[in-house]
Parts: structure tokens; C-alpha cells; sequence
């Protein structure tokens, strides 16, 4: 098969991309966009920037300006990178792969695929959205029931795998948020929820933010989301300070667990919340 961009929607119902290489292996995803033109313009941003350079911060280097891939381990000591925009955006960030040079060889995959031709998978959405619409617009008018009419908004959307027989073990990974926001500024919590053995993503299932309470009474919940299909997650949280006597927010992320799957819990960050006059 050639190389391609995927547009679809994902279970939140916010469009995404991710780019299949010529294996058919998702090799960069991007974050969730609120709508199409917005994730189109994420994929023209990848297809002009995917022959930049390489920054490798896992070794010592000097810092490279933007556009550039970043490679760098997260919390689980597993490689990836993210392609940034000449604007310091990550406009795609990669899965986790065991060694410098699978992450290395993603990267490859992307610099080969710039002209890589777009599969909009939403299109078969939106014409079975019109479709619905007119078989209940029929409906009405002779004077039928609709609760006949079902529609599955989400059946091109890659589906979950059914949970792992037995009970596994599961790691949960956060990627670091701002150090610093303003009050009443959006915050969106990025990480992913796997199998600790085999790295699989775990989708379809419930995570939660927490702010960790330092009386040791109990944590606040701040927001939850759930996972896609691969395990990633985008929770959006509206920032605000949490304690009276200072600005700073200790966030993580957990998974609670189920029948499957143990629970799971990531590190701990440190966010500094400002009001608005404070940054005057």
C-alpha cells in the first residue's frame, strides 16, 4: 500500500490525523482539532515540515530553531518525538518505540511520505449524516415512528480491542503540561494508558486528573476523559487555583482499573496558576 493521512473523527467527535506508512503502521498523530479545515491545515503543516531537521535530546546537542523533530524518552523510558512547526507548535507526535533507531526510522517514514495522499474518512460520516436526516425527515412527514432508525456515528472510527484475557498490569504516562498558566486558560492533559509487557495501547476506558491534596485528606478531582483506541488521551481542564494559601497545583493522571486491569498512576507535575492581574 502507499503512504497516507487518515482524517477522521475520533469518539469525542473532534477531528484528528495520523499518517499510515507504507507497512500500514501509524508511524505521527496529531492532537484533536474542533473542526475539519482546522485538521487539514494540520496535515498540509506536516507535509511542509516533514524534511526538518532532527534535535536529539537524549544525547548532547546544541538546541535547533524550529521546524524540527524533537527526539526525546518519556516517563517509561520509551523513544519518541514530536514535529514542531516553525512556530514551536507540535503539529504530530509519534507512538513509543523500544530503541533510538525505531523512533529514528518513524521519523524516515514521515520525510518519505510529504506528498502522501489524503484519505478523508469522514466523508462516509457525513453522507450517512444526511442520509439519517432525510430518512427521519420522511418518516415525520408520514407520520412514522423513528425509533426504528439507528446510526452508528462512530462505526468508521477504529475500533477498541477487547480487554487482554487474565489480569495485567498497566502503566499510565503523562506528558509534562505548562509549568505556568494563567487562570480561566484551557489546560488539555496528554498522555497514554498501555499494558506494562507489551506496550499496547488500552482504549476505550475511563482516566482521570487529579490534583494531589498535600493535607493527605483527599485528591480533587479536576477533570476526566477517555482513551482512544491506541490508549492516548486529550483531557481539557479549565485552570484555577485550588488552595487559598498558594498557586501552585500538583496534577497526575490515574487509571483506576477494572476486571482486565490493575490501576495505575502517573507522576506527579507542578503547575503554577496565576490570576490574570498577578502577570500585569
Amino acid at each position: 500500500m502507499k503512504a497516507k493521512y487518515q482524517v477522521y473523527r475520533d469518539m469525542a467527535g473532534k477531528y484528528r490525523f495520523r499518517l499510515r506508512a507504507v507497512n500500514n503502521k501509524i508511524v505521527a498523530v496529531s492532537e484533536a482539532y474542533e473542526n475539519k479545515a482546522g485538521c487539514m491545515n494540520g496535515v498540509k503543516s506536516v507535509q511542509t515540515n516533514c524534511n526538518s531537521h532532527i534535535e536529539d535530546q537524549t544525547a548532547e546537542m546544541e538546541k535547533m530553531t524550529n521546524p524540527k523533530y524533537e527526539v526525546f524518552t518519556d516517563v517509561a523510558g520509551k523513544f519518541r518525538f514530536n514535529l514542531k512547526a516553525s512556530n514551536g507548535e507540535i503539529i504530530a507526535a509519534s507512538e513509543a518505540y523500544e530503541t533510538k533507531q525505531g523512533v529514528l526510522n518513524g521519523i524516515e517514514a514521515v520525510q518519505k511520505s510529504c506528498d502522501a495522499e489524503i484519505e478523508d474518512l469522514t466523508v462516509t460520516q457525513e453522507v450517512k449524516d444526511k442520509q439519517l436526516a432525510e430518512e427521519v425527515e420522511k418518516s415525520c412527514y408520514a407520520g412514522a415512528t423513528t425509533e426504528a432508525i439507528t446510526y452508528n456515528p462512530y462505526e468508521n472510527v477504529e475500533v477498541c480491542k477487547e480487554p487482554a484475557p487474565g489480569v495485567n498490569a498497566t502503566t499510565i504516562e503523562l506528558s509534562a503540561p505548562p509549568s505556568v498558566v494563567d487562570s480561566g486558560s484551557l489546560v488539555t492533559f496528554k498522555g497514554r494508558l498501555t499494558m506494562s509487557d507489551s506496550g499496547e495501547g488500552i482504549g476505550c476506558v475511563v482516566v482521570h486528573m487529579f490534583e494531589r491534596d498535600r493535607s493527605f485528606l483527599r485528591d480533587d478531582l479536576l477533570a476526566f476523559g477517555q482513551t482512544e483506541p491506541d490508549g492516548t488521551f486529550a483531557i481539557d481542564w479549565t485552570a484555577k487555583q485550588k488552595d487559598f494559601w498558594d498557586d501552585k497545583v500538583q496534577v497526575y493522571a490515574r487509571f483506576v482499573g477494572t476486571d482486565n486491569y490493575t490501576h495505575s498512576r502517573s507522576d506527579v507535575y507542578h503547575m503554577k496558576v496565576l490570576w490574570y492581574a498577578k502577570r500585569k
